[in-house]
């Protein structure tokens, strides 16, 4: 009977999935790690091993039952593979990686396309379920290549590019390798043949190429690296001082990099989406075509497509020793390699007679009372040894026993030691139990567990116990098939007939249809509909402005200097606070949004322009030079938080405000350096106000200014106005591990005293009242050019962000230095903290950093 081919399987849903679609795929939550979606390709479905029980599909190949399976060609995230942050949630890593998952495991469908499959990428990212690569991560060799698309590579005999082409819709290739596959054909200039990257050589100054074997005197190997050859009528031209540089008909003094790029502009614009189908061979639409792949070899249909390393075979990998003069080194008393002195015999059964067989397993039989000792391999293996001892002494088979536990192995020496361990007490085994619970395989937790063991007894003890554990497993009764499940709503959705009270732990919120369970180490255990939706789709763990939400500002906690979380108010609710914002603002007299030259009245109805007071330095100034957030109250420099002139003149919002309008950016404020609870607040301690000033960075989550004044890793896409913090992946993992002297936690970003070892969190120095400034150092004329330096206070020299603990904040500095403090202006109404910001943490290459490709795109 033929074999019927599944072509589809049906979701939970109602959707069809069908070979070579791109889909989500998870175990339930029980059964896998609390991490996002894996992304792949379904190559084949495949039948379950018992289709008795399972209910029949429909006859158009369409199969339900529960133990269908289906083979898949994975897809990593860049976060999967690499330490290095990636921003775009849509990008994606090929892998020439397939397995085998049941069909259940689908969640759902998605779309992914090759990055010069795609016309307009903007436009392609902001649609839901849309993804998108242009490398390829290869699991084994641990490094990534460059996909592309076959029909781009030209340096190709006509007969193999059209199999490749027929064959592939792309090829995975080293980033090296693509200016040699993409430039046109190349052949020799003596024998007019193909010229192969790794048997020809280039001629640096004709540009001709020629076969390695072809030139006189045939060449052995390329030059090396940093090197270049000539051709015999290049160097004759040379020294007759004649020489002409003919640039090669392959190349026509075209630039390659320019090349590649008009070929990859070319295919987005002429990109169709969903008309075109990809070609696929034997399940895979790419292969590998790169460095180390004979051109050749890809007629063949069988050949292998997995990524191909160097060879290791050589003398750079292997020491060739030199001849000794009086040729090989012999000595009699070492033995001959294959001798009967170098082996050990285990077992001679295959040259037994059929009768001496019977009697030795007559006599195993007897040999040991222990039931449990019949089936273990160490006890079998000693007997089966002494047994074929015996044997091949002339022995008695009946004279074999098992009294004594020693034995001596080949090649221990004449030493004896134990076949098999001494057994287990009760009390090693409830220890090695429990250990193996809670370390799982990590043996050298479970050595250091169990003092009484050594390392090879523990191996060969937990060799045992899994098989112990499987036979128990295949002695349990079978499972009743469960009803097919093809989404998350009965494994990491809460019921609705739960009655708790959920919070959303990215964005806050307590409202919403259905409640998702959220991954670990983060505030609650709770997702809403949305944020869970996000976060296993995309791995993003920060609120979106996909929606728009009703969020009011709220308290500042004391710990952390930010508002507690928003929650979702009534309409009439909603309505009572803005009016009550807005009675507050004309109460206070701040200034509604109007012209700039419009003097502000104040309630004794004189034309006095309003004085504010600063919330870091407690000090009074004008309106235009302290700012003062319309929503909460905040209090300011301008210069201290970013808001340049032109911004000061209209209603004017903090950052945390903002982004509760904007939805940027998490809605949970919380600083990313600091620790979950810092020190408390010290009497003389500045105010805690000041901590409210925070800013978004590049991965929408949240750095207070003081933390990242005071760390030297941390930059801004725009210094002017503090926006965006950059450089949180950079930061050295060390910084994380040592202990603050404040709170003595090991929790956060620690700093350092500018004059001694001290490490502390800035905020935990804040509330400890420490001192913090800008250190100003005067620098000679003709020293200036060596150091970016600034103008400030009639002074030219360059600034550092210092701490100093309580036990240096009061001595004195040498060599001129000041230490002013953040809120200090100078002649032209600048602060030291704005300064210094501008001069020293404007990140390099702003224009193509993630934020302002985000915040640009949107």
């Amino acid at each position: 009977m033929e074999k019927k081919v599944i072509t589809e399987g049906t979701l939970r849903s109602g959707e069809k999935v069908f070979v070579n679609d791109y889909v989500y795929v998870a175990a339930p939550w029980e059964k896998r790690d609390p991490v996002p979606y894996s992304i792949g390709r379904i190559i084949e479905f495949l039948s379950p091993d018992d289709t008795s029980a399972a209910p029949r599909g429909s006859e158009s190949g369409r199969a339900n039952n529960p133990g269908l399976r289906a083979r898949m060609a994975w897809f990593y995230r860049p976060h999967d593979v690499q330490d290095k942050g990636v921003g775009d949630h849509r990008l994606l890593l090929a892998a020439l990686f397939s397995e085998i998952v049941p069909f259940s495991h689908v969640r759902g469908k998605c779309i992914v396309r090759h990055r010069d499959k795609i016309a307009d990428l903007n436009a392609y990212k902001k649609k839901d379920d849309r993804f998108y690569f242009h490398q390829l991560f290869d699991p084994f060799t641990k490094d990534q290549y460059e996909v592309i698309l076959s029909t781009e590579i030209h340096n190709l005999p006509a007969h193999i590019k059209d199999v490749l082409v027929s064959r592939y819709e792309f090829v995975v290739c080293e980033r090296e390798a693509i200016p040699d596959l993409q430039d046109n054909l190349r052949l020799c200039e003596t024998c007019g043949d193909w010229c192969p990257g790794p048997e020809s050589v280039m001629c640096e100054l004709c540009k001709r190429h020629y076969h390695m074997e072809c030139v006189n005197p045939p060449l052995l190997s390329k030059p090396s690296r940093g090197y270049g050859w000539s051709c015999a009528s290049c160097n004759n031209k040379r020294e007759n001082k004649d020489l002409e540089v003919v640039t090669s008909k392959s190349r026509q003094g075209k630039d390659l990099a320019i090349v590649a790029a008009k070929a990859r502009a070319k295919a987005r614009a002429n990109a169709k989406l969903d008309e075109e189908n990809e070609r696929f061979w034997k399940g895979w639409s790419f292969r590998y075509f790169g460095q180390y792949t004979v051109a050749e070899d890809t007629l063949d249909p069988d050949d292998m497509i997995y990524v191909r390393a160097p060879t290791r075979i050589g003398p750079k990998f292997q020491v060739i020793p030199a001849p000794t003069p009086e040729g090989p080194r012999t000595d009699p008393d070492l033995p001959v390699r294959g001798d009967d002195s170098t082996v050990e015999i285990m077992s001679t059964f295959v040259h037994m007679s059929e009768e001496d067989c019977e009697k030795a397993e007559r006599r195993k039989n007897v040999l040991t009372a222990r039931r449990d000792l019949l089936h273990n391999v160490d006890w079998l293996e000693e007997v089966v040894r002494r047994f074929s001892e015996a044997w091949l002494k002339k022995q008695s088979i009946y004279s074999v026993n098992m009294r004594k536990p020693l034995c001596v192995r080949a090649f221990s020496d004449g030493k004896e030691v134990r076949y098999r361990d001494r057994d287990w007490s009760e009390v090693e085994d409830s220890i090695f139990d429990e250990s193996v619970r809670k370390h799982h395989s990590e043996l050298r937790h479970v050595r250091a567990d169990i003092k009484t063991r050594t390392m090879p007894e523990i191996v060969r003890h937990f060799g045992h116990w899994k098989a112990q554990q499987l036979l128990f497993k295949s002695l349990d009764p079978p499972e009743v098939p469960k009803t097919v499940v093809t989404n998350d709503d009965n494994t990491s959705i809460y019921g609705r007939n739960d009655r708790r009270v959920f919070t959303c732990a990215v964005c806050r919120t307590k409202e919403s249809e259905s409640w998702w369970k959220a991954p670990r180490n983060l505030f609650t255990n709770s997702m809403c509909d949305e944020c869970g939706i996000l976060w296993r789709k995309y791995a993003i763990k920060s609120a979106r402005n996909d929606r728009e939400k009703e969020v009011v500002s709220s308290k500042v906690h004391s710990h952390y200097g930010t508002p507690e979380p928003p929650t979702t108010r009534s309409g009439a609710a909603n309505a009572k606070a803005a009016s009550y914002a807005a009675e507050r603002q004309k109460r206070e007299g701040t200034p509604a949004a109007g012209p700039a030259n419009k003097k502000l009245r104040l309630a004794s109805g004189t034309s006095t322009p309003l004085r504010l007071v600063c919330s870091l330095c407690r000090k009074s100034g004008s309106q235009g030079s302290i700012v003062k957030c319309g929503a909460c109250g905040f209090t300011i420099h301008a210069g201290c938080v970013g808001v340049p002139p032109e911004d000061t003149t209209t209603a004017w919002l903090c950052e945390i405000c903002s982004n509760e309008q904007t939805q940027e950016s998490n809605l949970d404020p919380r600083c990313a350096l600091c620790p979950p609870q810092p020190a408390d607040r010290k009497k003389g301690a500045k105010d805690a106000s000041f901590l409210r000033a925070a800013k978004p960075t590049e991965f929408r989550g949240w750095v207070h200014i003081l933390c990242s004044t005071y760390n030297n890793q941390l930059e801004y896409t725009d210094a002017r106005r503090m926006r965006l913090v950059e450089g949180i992946v950079s930061i050295p993992k060390r910084n994380y591990t040592q202990r603050c002297s404040c709170c003595n936690g090991a929790d956060g970003c620690v700093s350092q005293c500018e004059q001694c070892l001290t490490m502390f969190h800035p905020v935990c120095a804040w509330n400890h009242g420490f001192k913090f400034g800008i250190e100003f150092a005067p620098v000679k004329p003709s020293q200036r050019k060596d150091f970016p330096t600034v103008e400030f206070r009639g002074e030219v020299g360059v600034m550092s962000a210092v701490i100093l603990c309580d036990n240096h904040g009061g001595a004195p500095l040498g060599n001129g230095k000041k230490i002013y403090e953040l809120c200090d202006v100078d002649e032209r109404g600048r602060t030291a903290l704005q300064v210094f910001t501008e001069t020293y943490k404007q990140a390099q290459n702003s224009e193509s950093t993630y934020g302002l490709l985000l915040y640009g795109n949107e």
